[in-house]
């Protein structure tokens, strides 16, 4: 997978993983992204204190997905093929990515220009709640359904309408 495809991966999993937590829209009962829980990680994980944010979060986020989509045979934002979960890792050790991610999310609307930025044109097609199929796992690795991801999300925070957007297939 390309770099810039991992970066937005790994923005774009920042960004719903902030906005999902229990101060946001409360999707999920963490609280990573918190000011007290900066003040608690910072002295742990002075360089990657994002990373470990980024780690929390998506555990806690992969958590209601698998509950709300299943689990086998199928990818979502906060679980994706192996290699690709290796390469966010390493992608979130770049400090000028973790920086954007800070500012990113600072606030609930930084984020949200954010998804209403990369979802583009794909927003007003976004349909549905719940668990939502939006192709196989062989598109994840395409431009197009990160965008897609996007969209869906923005309008579940949009609307208050939880929504879990998903890969369907083998490996990918």
């Amino acid at each position: 997978m390309e770099a810039t495809q991992l970066e937005t991966l790994a923005t774009l999993r920042a960004v719903v993983g902030y906005l999902g937590e229990k101060d946001q829209y409360g999707w999920w009962q963490s609280a990573f992204f918190s000011p007290a829980s900066n003040a608690f990680l910072a002295p742990v994980f002075a360089r990657t204190q994002v990373l470990a944010q980024c780690s929390g979060v998506s555990q806690a986020a992969a958590l209601i997905h698998d509950e709300r989509i299943g689990v086998g045979h199928v990818y979502h934002l906060f679980r994706l093929p192996e290699d690709v979960e290796q390469g966010i890792h390493q992608t979130l050790h770049e400090p000028e990515l973790c920086a954007r991610l800070s500012a990113m999310v600072a606030t609930r609307d930084a984020a949200l220009d954010y998804l209403r930025e990369l979802a583009g044109t794909s927003a007003a097609a976004t349909d549905g709640i719940g668990p939502v199929k939006l192709g196989n796992a062989a598109d994840l690795r395409q431009p197009e359904p990160l965008r897609l991801l996007a969209a869906h999300y923005l309008q579940g925070f949009q609307t208050g309408s939880q929504v879990y957007p998903f890969f369907s297939g083998g490996t990918a």
